[in-house]
């Protein structure tokens, strides 16, 4: 069975979680990618962060990780496993407008918009959020 390592960012900032969403899903995700040769799970959170969204942030803490028996999106089966950090930006954003980065949506959106079901999200957020790692109380 194919098995995929990846790592990213989890930013909330002023009760916006930060999440992108590119042509190939329907639904908002974490920035972040596969593990790329012996890169190390936050090299690759950070780089991830940049590329996707332009952003630089630093880590703050590790978060819960996640794995899944199947591609959310094509429902292929196979191990994936989802290694999160609780990461700042190194500069705050001027403003919280959505914007392209490299293919990429880049969208700040208040917690509770995503706790109400207003958009789609890759189930490992819900999962965050279920766990306490995003806390719309807290935050």
């Amino acid at each position: 069975m194919k098995k995929i390592i990846a790592s990213g960012p989890v930013i909330v900032d002023d009760g916006r979680l930060l999440i992108i969403k590119d042509t190939k899903d329907d639904f908002y995700k974490l920035p972040g990618g596969t593990v790329h040769g012996k890169d190390k799970l936050e090299e690759t959170c950070l780089r991830e962060l940049k590329e996707e969204t332009g952003y630089d942030g630093k880590i703050v803490k590790k978060l819960h990780t996640i794995k899944l028996k199947q591609n959310p999106q094509t429902k292929e089966s196979m191990d994936i496993e989802l290694h999160h950090y609780k990461c700042e930006l190194i500069h705050k954003p001027k403003n919280y407008n959505s914007f392209n980065h490299n293919g990429h949506e880049v969208a700040w959106v208040h917690l509770y918009k995503l706790i109400e079901g207003q958009y789609p999200i890759a189930p490992n957020i819900s999962k965050l959020l279920y766990r306490g790692d995003i806390n719309p109380y807290r935050e």
